[in-house]
């Protein structure tokens, strides 16, 4: 955490811990200059899916309602939705459809931070066996989420609803267990 001067206030900024960076296993998959209208698609292939990832990604604003990532997509249209709403303006995670949610009334649900700034989103995402953590921007919002996917839920994937979205670039890494 740390105070950073943003839109000319002090606010407090978070990002992951810089040990986090150890875990990544060393070969990293790319995408950038993708272009999505009104469909999802898989991420950079197979090799981004996943239980422990590290997903950093930044998009262009064009003129889709919303866009963003699904994580740990799988059978039965499984997905926790990580994504930008143009109208409201908000970064969201959506854990309504993440597995097991039945359990609690009050357990899926949307959460909601974050306004795009000079025309890009930018994210980093940690997701593990069963969280999710979703940096914005330059760690100005946070938000953090217990997920109970399927094991065999290990998909990625970009969308775009009622337009498109340019993904610039997106790298995932692998992540390594911290318990060895």
């Amino acid at each position: 955490m740390a105070l950073r001067t943003v839109g000319g206030s002090i606010r407090l900024t978070s990002r992951p811990v810089n040990s986090v960076s150890s875990l990544r296993q060393p070969h990293a998959v790319t995408a950038s200059g993708v272009t999505v209208k009104s469909a999802s698609k898989t991420l950079i292939g197979p090799a981004a899916q996943g239980k422990a990832l590290d997903i950093e990604a930044t998009f262009s604003l064009k003129d889709a309602e919303r866009f963003g990532l699904k994580m740990r997509t799988g059978a039965n249209g499984e997905e926790t939705v990580i994504g930008y709403d143009t109208t409201t303006k908000e970064l969201y995670v959506d854990r309504t459809h993440s597995g097991a949610v039945d359990f609690s009334s009050t357990f899926p649900g949307v959460r909601t931070a974050l306004k795009a700034e000079n025309g890009k989103v930018k994210l980093r995402i940690l997701v593990d066996w069963s969280s999710l953590e979703v940096f914005g921007g330059s760690g100005e919002v946070s938000i953090i989420d217990q997920i109970f996917p399927d094991p065999a839920s290990r998909g990625v994937q970009v969308f775009a609803e009622n337009g498109s979205v340019k993904l610039d670039k997106a790298v995932a890494w692998h992540l390594d267990s911290a318990h060895k």
